[in-house]
């Protein structure tokens, strides 16, 4: 399994924080993550029963109800709750425990290496999912709210696989491209009030698939990401879910 994010945000958001492992504590697992440093929330995570999740922002006219309303949660804030709610057997799937009613638009995520979903939510409507099986697939992206962009993006995708899906450094190459004249629309890119901040991977490494490995690479205001040397890799083994027997009735 590989997921690799790049995050565009705002220039003048506060930084990003380093990933960091949360510890579990008996039911709920642990998990590692990079952290918003505005909201505490994060957009991708992978827990240790290899579950793995990130979320874009999405976009809709019902948003508009909750600007400036106090006590909107952030959409940073479903990430956490999501990993910890997973227990890696099988595809994964968002459990309909978690209320989205407060949440702005948003699409996720969730996945493991025998698949998962991607789920769309626009504030005030209905819930949208679609099933995620193996095989190299572009999900979404937060510009498709812009036809042009999304357009382009799709198209650079579908080139990038013809030529044979090259990879730096174990990251799609497709993350760093930003040709000259396109850097407002390419995959790593910038523009007057925004650019890509980050780029995130989590992928499941070992013969056996026993570890998960989280790597991010900070951009900074540099107008390029050297893929060589990660700010930050962290690794968490793997741990099954605990298995729940029933006992058997007493007569």
């Amino acid at each position: 399994m590989v997921l690799t994010m790049n995050r565009d945000e705002r220039l003048d958001r506060a930084p990003e924080q380093p990933p960091r492992l949360i510890a579990g504590d008996g039911d709920r697992p642990a998990w590692i993550a990079p952290f918003d440093g505005a909201s505490g929330g994060t957009w991708i995570g992978v827990s240790e029963r290899g579950v793995a999740a990130c979320v874009l922002n999405g976009y809709a006219e019902s948003d508009e109800l909750l600007q400036g309303k106090r006590g909107v949660p952030s959409r940073g804030s479903l990430i956490p709750r999501v990993l910890e709610d997973q227990d890696g057997v099988g595809a994964a799937a968002l459990r309909g425990a978690i209320d989205l009613s407060a949440y702005a638009s948003f699409t996720m995520l969730v996945t493991t290496a025998e698949g998962g979903e991607v789920v769309r939510w626009r504030h005030g409507g209905p819930l949208e999912r679609e099933p995620v099986g193996p095989g190299w697939t572009l999900l979404t992206s937060s510009s498709w709210s812009e036809p042009e962009v999304a357009a382009w993006r799709r198209r650079a995708f579908e080139t990038w696989r013809a030529e044979g899906e090259t990879m730096i450094h174990g990251v799609p190459s497709l993350h760093v491209l930003a040709p000259a004249g396109r850097e407002a629309s390419a995959p790593l890119m910038t523009r007057e009030r925004s650019a890509t901040r980050s780029i995130t991977q989590v992928r499941r490494v070992a013969a056996d698939g026993a570890s998960a490995e989280l790597r991010w690479w900070p951009r900074g205001r540099s107008a390029t990401i050297d893929l060589s040397s990660p700010a930050a890799t962290l690794t968490l083994a793997l741990t099954p879910a605990p298995r729940v027997v029933p006992r058997k009735a007493v007569p």
